[in-house]
């Protein structure tokens, strides 16, 4: 796989971050299913791989690279999601006692590893469909680019 390092940092800290900033998104209730249900696993690949497009342009990838890249940006944003989601709950929980705490209480923290990563798991595999997307719409878009390019 051609794919440079430095590409694979910039998307790990990305995907990091973009993770982050929606945690604390969700802490809002009326935000908390639009981002865990649909965000999160189907759209976070493709908003990190445009906005990389975009401030960075990439060297040429392959599709089937954008796929592997969307399952790691799948991966990592969904586990510092929840990394960072899970104790601010839990912190906002103890002082607000109305506040919502998504069942997280009740875990102890064997559980809460398993179920952090096995859900870390399933946004790596929808957001690597994702990533195939938004591999082929950059593709699409570099093709009409060039094509008006050679018409001028």
């Amino acid at each position: 796989m051609p794919t440079d390092i430095n590409i694979i940092k910039k998307i790990s800290l990305y995907s990091a971050i973009f993770g982050a900033i929606l945690a604390f998104l969700a802490l809002i209730p009326a935000l908390m299913p639009i981002i865990s249900l649909f965000i999160l696993p189907f759209l976070s690949a493709v908003i990190i791989l445009i906005a990389i497009k975009i401030i960075d342009p990439m060297q040429e990838t392959d599709i089937k690279e954008y796929a592997v890249l969307g399952s790691m940006i799948g991966g990592i944003s969904g586990f510092s999601f929840l990394i960072v989601f899970t104790p601010l709950v839990l912190l906002i929980h103890l002082i607000f006692k109305d506040y919502y705490a998504y069942g997280i209480n009740y875990l102890n923290f064997f559980i809460a590893m398993v179920f952090i990563i096995t859900i870390s798991i399933i946004f790596l595999i929808t957001n690597a469909g994702g990533g195939l997307l938004a591999g082929f719409l950059i593709k699409q878009f570099d093709k009409l680019k060039n094509n008006k390019k050679e018409q001028k």
